[in-house]
């Protein structure tokens, strides 16, 4: 068993994770590179504040 297969399930639900855009030199991949400071929306999270604290807010 390696690292990656114990993270999957929780990469496959990161927000954005396999986002790519084009440009001038072909589809290329959106490079996150701040995990430290804010890092990225996880899909779980934000699908619960939004169910029960959205409606409050």
């Amino acid at each position: 068993m390696t690292l990656e297969s114990v993270f999957a399930p929780y990469r496959e639900k990161i927000v954005g994770i396999d986002l790519t855009f084009n440009s001038p030199f072909g589809t290329v991949p959106v490079v996150y590179a701040d995990w430290t400071a804010s890092g990225r929306l996880y899909g779980p999270i934000e699908e619960r504040l939004a169910h029960d604290v959205g409606p409050y807010v």
